[in-house]
């Protein structure tokens, strides 16, 4: 349990660490811990915001007793703003720094997957958009994403694999990816 405490609070403070979109922040809590938060919700089958405000609100005294501070629970639409105000490049950054990290910590040679994924749901009929593709690379070990990146209309996984790959610092890594792949320039 002391472990897990140490973890959770680790990443606490990499979520912490997240810039600050709000202009009054008197706030009781931080956007970065309602993000942390509604994680921890969302790992407990929490869906909507809603649900995550009511997980945050039922547990109340544990929140408090690990932020060592006193907590209250916010609404959901604060929850909401908190994502809404959010930079994506930044939570991407912030993730990936967390996963590259863990990943030092092994031993021997790594193992990186990338796959593509059409998402589903994503297509919408009403605003005429395609459903979404997406290209990840994980950590098989550990199954853990590392990155991803969106595949542009018109186009395949060929480039948003390059530029995932371009971004990383792997090092010591074998990278498995599809047939797709096997071209010359790779």
């Amino acid at each position: 349990n002391k472990l897990y405490n140490t973890v959770m609070k680790r990443l606490l403070e990499e979520f912490r660490k997240l810039p600050d979109y709000r202009k009054n922040k008197v706030a009781y809590t931080n956007p970065g811990e309602i993000l942390f938060l509604s994680l921890l919700s969302v790992m407990s089958g929490a869906n909507s915001f809603e649900d995550m405000a009511i997980w945050m609100k039922e547990r109340k005294r544990e929140i408090s007793k690990f932020l060592e501070r006193p907590f209250k629970s916010p609404a959901y639409t604060t929850i909401r703003n908190a994502y809404n105000g959010m930079d994506s490049k930044a939570i991407e950054q912030l993730q990936r720094e967390w996963v590259e990290g863990i990943n030092a910590n092994t031993q021997g040679l790594t193992i990186v997957a990338s796959d593509g994924k059409t998402m589903r749901g994503s297509k919408s009929k009403a605003m005429n958009e395609k459903a979404r593709h997406i290209v990840s690379l994980f950590l098989t070990d550990s199954k853990l994403t590392l990155t991803q990146n969106q595949v542009e209309d018109k186009s395949n996984e060929i480039p948003a694999l390059m530029a995932l790959l371009d971004d990383l610092n792997l090092k010591n890594c074998v990278i498995t990816m599809d047939a797709m792949h096997t071209q010359k320039k790779h």
